[in-house]
């Protein structure tokens, strides 16, 4: 085996075929849809070249605008929302108490239901007529907090990242568990031989040997924020009044509803920046020294 891994013919062997496919599958739709930015076109007829005219036009393009600050919203809303509250029950899991592996599963288990359905699931609970929350607040004696939630410009993207947080905190939390489970043993008994609580333990010895996973976390919890569709498309479909529009839902309107490719391509490319931006700004904030036990 050491043979086969040291000879690089044999590793470009094994590794060609994957490539092919990250190039045929990504690579190469990444530059043609780079290349068809400086196009308008709606791809069934000769394009006529614009330069940076759709780049230009989006700065000026309320409705992406729009979109643009709600992503930016959403992925705060989303670290805010995923990262401590993950980070806050894996902790506690972590701890082995009783119904530990339980818990875990029952907290990850929404991230493996279709996106699609989720929606639909969280449709019916937001629904001012029949819907499960209105019912819940007129129980608990909070009629007058009754609404229309996700008609509601106001707060309908609110709605939406709750609804991201119940699917995703316990995918993130189940991550940073495994992180935690790397962590010597040894380590944690010094530390209570020596007085240290569980706040000092994770203050000292969990949260430092955790933050290179916590940068990958937080690089998906990001990007994935930047490219949300499903709930939207489902749940608002970008309403009320463009309120919950996302870059990806513009970006789909802009081509398969108005064709305009060349526009909507522009918008996938600057979504594009932004997710490396993304993973740039993640490596820089959590930025950690090499690991040795």
């Amino acid at each position: 085996m050491n043979k086969v891994f040291g000879n690089k013919k044999a590793i470009a062997i094994f590794v060609l075929p994957a490539f092919l496919l990250y190039l045929i599958f990504a690579l190469i739709p990444i530059f043609y849809n780079g290349y068809i930015s400086f196009f308008q076109t709606d791809l069934m007829s000769p394009g006529r070249f614009v330069g940076f005219d759709n780049y230009k036009n989006l700065m000026k393009d309320k409705t992406f605008i729009k979109a643009l600050t709600n992503n930016m919203f959403m992925v705060i809303g989303s670290l805010i929302a995923h990262l401590p509250i993950a980070l806050f029950f894996g902790n506690i899991l972590f701890q082995k108490i009783k119904g530990s592996h339980f818990f875990q599963t029952v907290f990850f288990l929404p991230s493996v239901i279709c996106g699609v359905a989720v929606g639909l699931m969280w449709t019916f609970i937001y629904n001012s007529e029949f819907g499960l929350l209105n019912k819940f607040l007129e129980i608990i004696g909070f009629s007058n907090l009754q609404q229309a939630w996700l008609s509601n410009k106001k707060i309908a993207l609110f709605c939406i990242v709750v609804v991201v947080m119940w699917q995703f905190v316990g995918y993130h939390m189940v991550i940073q568990i495994a992180a935690m489970k790397n962590i010597p043993d040894s380590l944690y008994e010094a530390a209570r031989i020596d007085g240290a609580g569980n706040f000092e333990q994770f203050k000292s010895i969990t949260f430092p040997l955790i933050k290179h996973i916590l940068k990958i976390d937080a690089v998906l919890i990001i990007t994935g924020s930047l490219k949300y569709y499903d709930l939207i498309a489902v749940m608002t479909g970008g309403g009320p009044n463009h309120s919950t529009e996302l870059m990806s839902t513009y970006m789909f309107y802009q081509g398969f509803r108005t064709l305009k490719y060349g526009y909507s391509a522009a918008i996938g490319m600057i979504l594009l920046f932004l997710c490396i931006l993304a993973v740039f700004i993640s490596n820089k904030l959590f930025r950690s020294e090499p690991i040795e036990y």
